[in-house]
């Protein structure tokens, strides 16, 4: 028998989430979509730390942090199996660790996978596990500035050739704006090997602070788009004196 599985998966940045957001999120999924006709439900959760690991399955599963120290915690995870007929059948999957937050569905023949990755999104947002609005709007454009570092180096090298030879003071302006661009990711970069970051702790007892607002990152994606209005204006300006 053929069995048609399908699958969505996303990851997010790690987050470090208190004892009873977990329990908090364990508990929801009880109540997970009670729509759906189901002919079982199971609901299991994992934590390992050290090569010690503990399972525990039904809806105290959240108790598996009891017997781990959350300072050493390396990995947590939860499961829930929605089970529609001995063939048919979706997983929900959200893992913890100290580098991500991955949520995955798995679904074969129920035609619920859509419906329940969309679910399980909102419910991570809910706990402010998973970033949202602008929040991760904003870290995607900086993921998109890194990604143009190397190509706007080369540019704003291209550009202070013809500025040399040919003078014009504008050109310098838009390479400057370019090379802005491209260093503050480089520096930050730099500030990361020479200073790498601590693993990030996945649990612990009470709520975590709340992070600091990422100047760095701000002032590249502000570089960014300073160097592009600028080079916008210069060819504006250089195709009306044509």
């Amino acid at each position: 028998m053929t069995f048609v599985r399908t699958q969505q998966f996303q990851t997010y940045p790690p987050r470090t989430i208190s004892r009873g957001t977990f329990r908090a999120l364990v508990d929801a999924l009880k109540e997970f979509r009670p729509g759906l006709i189901t002919t079982d439900r199971k609901i299991k959760a994992q934590a390992i730390s050290h090569g010690k690991i503990t399972n525990l399955e039904g809806p105290e599963s959240w108790k598996v942090l009891d017997e781990h120290s959350l300072s050493e915690l390396e990995h947590l995870q939860v499961e829930m199996l929605l089970t529609a007929s001995p063939t048919e059948s979706c997983e929900l999957h959200i893992e913890f660790r100290g580098n991500h937050v991955a949520l995955s569905v798995s679904d074969i023949k129920t035609g619920w996978g859509k419906a329940v990755f969309e679910e399980a999104r909102h419910l991570l947002e809910l706990y402010e596990i998973s970033l949202r609005g602008w929040k991760q709007s904003f870290i995607r454009t900086y993921q998109l500035v890194e990604i143009l570092q190397t190509p706007l180096m080369v540019l704003a090298a291209a550009v202070f050739a013809v500025w040399l030879k040919y003078g014009g003071v504008n050109y310098a302006y838009a390479a400057v704006g370019f090379m802005l661009s491209g260093v503050i990711p480089t520096l930050r970069t730099l500030w990361r090997f020479f200073r790498p970051a601590k693993r990030i702790q996945i649990v612990q007892e009470a709520d975590p602070k709340v992070p600091k607002f990422p100047w760095m990152e701000a002032s590249s994606v502000l570089a960014f788009i300073a160097s592009v209005l600028s080079l916008t204006k210069e060819v504006i300006t250089w195709l009306g004196t044509k």
